[in-house]
């Protein structure tokens, strides 16, 4: 009789772990098939990674499945829910993420109408056979007898997989461990809001027309800009304006995004950094002054800084479908549309924030002219030659000079201001490091610029006198609340003019 019993929870075992394999070739796969590799070596790498978090489902469906009627409910479900990711992976190159929620949240039931057709039937179809194959399959030829056993185990590798650094990132962003955890990240943004320390007493604006720009780049250091003196032509459009001045010598303390942008949009200093997580950034004191704010995000949201985000009057996401984990195009052209719209409103004071993805890994979805190459053509940095890894990321910098040459030409005629700055540097080799995974000098050295028009300097002439001086100043990030409030003549009592580049 014991003997019965062990071959009835071997059997069920077995009857999981071949639902898991089935349920990585039929719906995990479509998440790895556009990652680029070269070699025989980055395709072994690939398939351990699919295989890696395929196998991260098994203790799900191990736990789920050992009451027949809790599988016969929730792996329909995640198996639907799966064939119809799978389908907007292959077919949009779009994945679930915050921002993707967050669109189908402000859409009617019409919005989806548009994506019926005959791939998604099928893609649909698939899932709804193999998940009754399953139940079917659960009900009828399965029996678990040591359900605590089962319990116990599916608990300890769930812990084992979703706990352990690196891997628990590149699990959480795939089916189906995505459907928790990028639901969890919304749901944590959406909580997050309005806690934040409002801003009070008396706040002016002595400008009765402006458009005031801010940019914020991403892992772009100043050092490779041909605005700083560097050997390649990387920004030929921007060092032909001669209305641009360049700060190369803006230090950062923080080196990824998740800390540095709170330090960049709030009064957070060296003084006090608390108030990254405490105070309202300087979009709500432009809000206050009658300006028309915006935020048009190119990256996804992450909740240290999602706050200020919905701190604006819009939010747009240009590219709501895509995480780091995808490797096809991701551009910040996709904003242009949505900034020129937001331009034609008749408000005479605007705010536009711009988040770009800029030069982040990997660095070939970012751009789409390969000037400078050889360039990448594997995912893995140690399947990659030094000088693909500088080609690919300096071609990032080029399409970042020809689309930031977009936004200014929009704003020649304007009474307008833009300042650039990026989050923090990119390792590129220094000291064998790669990337912004780890501290290094590089990554503390942003790239920082500021344009303005004609129609501004004639307004602001001391202002422009005043930039142009503090160029070569050593400035923090810091700078940026004061600055765009000083260069907007907002007056508060949260000015501190000397922390203002315009000062």
């Amino acid at each position: 009789m014991k003997g019965i019993f062990l071959n009835r929870d071997i059997k069920y075992a077995l009857f999981i772990l071949s639902l898991t394999i089935g349920y990585g070739l039929l719906f995990v796969i479509w998440e790895f098939l556009d990652i680029p590799c070269s070699g025989f070596i980055d395709f072994l790498i690939l398939v351990l990674q699919w295989g890696i978090i395929t196998l991260a489902s098994f203790p799900l469906f191990l736990l789920l499945g050992i009451n027949r009627y809790v599988f016969s409910v929730s792996f329909p479900v995640i198996v639907l829910l799966s064939g119809v990711f799978a389908y907007f992976r292959y077919s949009l190159h779009i994945t679930l993420t915050p921002m993707l929620i967050d669109l189908i949240a402000v859409n009617d039931a019409g919005f989806g109408i548009g994506f019926m057709n005959l791939k998604l039937f099928l893609f649909v179809l698939i899932a709804l056979l193999y998940s009754l194959f399953a139940v079917y399959w659960r009900f009828s030829k399965i029996q678990v007898n040591r359900w605590e056993l089962f319990v116990v185990s599916s608990l300890c590798l769930l812990f084992v997989f979703h706990g352990v650094g690196k891997l628990s990132g590149s699990i959480s962003q795939r089916m189906p461990a995505s459907f928790f955890y990028v639901l969890k990240d919304y749901m944590l943004q959406r909580r997050t809001q309005g806690t934040r320390i409002d801003f009070k007493g008396d706040i002016h604006c002595n400008v009765d027309t402006l458009t005031a720009i801010v940019v914020l780049g991403e892992s772009l250091r100043a050092d490779h800009l041909q605005l700083n003196g560097y050997r390649r032509n990387t920004t030929p459009l921007l060092a032909s304006d001669v209305r641009i001045c360049s700060f190369p010598n803006v230090y950062t303390k923080e080196v990824f995004t998740h800390t540095s942008l709170p330090v960049i949009l709030t009064r957070a200093d060296s003084i006090d950094d608390k108030r990254a997580q405490t105070e309202q950034s300087f979009i709500s004191l432009f809000k206050k002054v009658g300006f028309r704010t915006s935020w048009l995000a190119s990256q996804e949201p992450v909740n240290t800084y999602s706050d200020f985000m919905h701190e604006a009057d819009t939010l747009i996401y240009a590219n709501e479908g895509k995480n780091v984990y995808m490797f096809d195009k991701w551009l910040d052209g996709a904003l242009l549309p949505f900034y020129q719209k937001e331009l034609e409103y008749s408000n005479p004071r605007k705010l536009i924030v711009l988040h770009t993805i800029g030069s982040h890994w990997w660095y070939n979805s970012h751009f789409e002219k390969e000037v400078f190459s050889p360039v990448l053509r594997s995912k893995n940095i140690s399947s990659s030659t030094q000088e693909a890894i500088v080609n690919s990321y300096d071609n990032t910098i080029l399409y970042a000079d020809c689309f930031l040459h977009q936004l200014i030409e929009e704003l020649r005629d304007e009474v307008a201001i833009l300042i650039y700055l990026s989050d923090h540097g990119e390792s590129l080799g220094e000291n064998e490091k790669y990337l912004h995974a780890e501290d290094n000098e590089p990554l503390h050295y942003p790239a920082a610029f500021v344009w303005y028009s004609v129609k501004y300097e004639n307004l602001f002439p001391q202002k422009i006198e005043a930039m142009k001086r503090n160029a070569v100043k050593h400035v923090t990030t810091s700078f940026m609340f004061h600055s765009i409030l000083d260069a907007s003549s907002i007056t508060s009592a949260y000015l501190d003019e000397e922390q203002s580049i315009f000062k």
